[in-house]
């Protein structure tokens, strides 16, 4: 079995990418509740649209060629977007996955930019892997690799999630729960991770350079 790797998100991997995205969300308590069940074009059609708008870092894990997992970060305040934006973004997602579920999408989304914190973070969202590959620590290594950005940057971090058990594997890595909301009938949980200072290295004894 090829090792994992991670590199960083080309515009040509977007269809494989927005459909490995759509296949871990499918199932999620908001995506059903904004797409119906077993709705995967929907969900692409969501992820595909979106990954064009985010701005900010996206790395994928790979095996081979073949794409097993993403995530995604972005700085405040770009993690918002701007009037123009949204307006801008509204035809697509009624041509992508109809009226309704595009004014759902739009009820969900402005619940979360309500609650999108002031003080200056690092917005993680999405993070996906590929279910047949879940299980192999993809996700945890991604999460791992933005802890490392977030404390190198000294930067903290947020997300928002819908379901209980994710809140458990985020708090593996220094996130608490902020608040709750109910967002289309779906309980959905803020997380934030405090910045850090990270000491500076000691050079060790007899190793002082030239």
């Amino acid at each position: 079995m090829p090792a994992i790797r991670i590199e960083p998100f080309g515009p040509e991997m977007t269809a494989e990418a927005s459909q490995v995205l759509a296949r871990a969300y499918v199932t999620n308590p908001l995506h059903l509740a904004a797409f119906g069940p077993a709705k995967l074009a929907k969900n692409d059609a969501f992820f595909r649209k979106g990954l064009t708008v985010m701005k900010g870092p996206k790395l994928v894990a790979l095996e081979g060629p073949r794409i097993l997992g993403l995530i995604h970060w972005v700085r405040s305040p770009d993690c918002q977007l701007s009037g123009l934006e949204k307006l801008r973004l509204t035809p697509a997602m009624i041509s992508g996955f109809g009226l309704r579920s595009a004014l759902r999408v739009s009820t969900w989304l402005s619940a979360w930019s309500k609650h999108d914190p002031k003080e200056s973070h690092s917005h993680l969202g999405p993070i996906g892997v590929e279910p047949s590959a879940q299980g192999r620590r993809i996700g945890q290594h991604l999460m791992e690799l933005y802890c490392e950005e977030l404390d190198r940057t000294e930067q903290a971090g947020y997300l928002e999630t819908d379901r209980p058990q994710n809140v458990l594997f985020y708090r593996r890595f220094g996130f608490e729960t902020t608040g709750e909301v109910s967002v289309l009938g779906v309980r959905n949980y803020f997380m934030w991770r405090e910045a850090r200072s990270v000491p500076p290295l000691t050079p060790a004894a007899g190793d002082h350079g030239g």
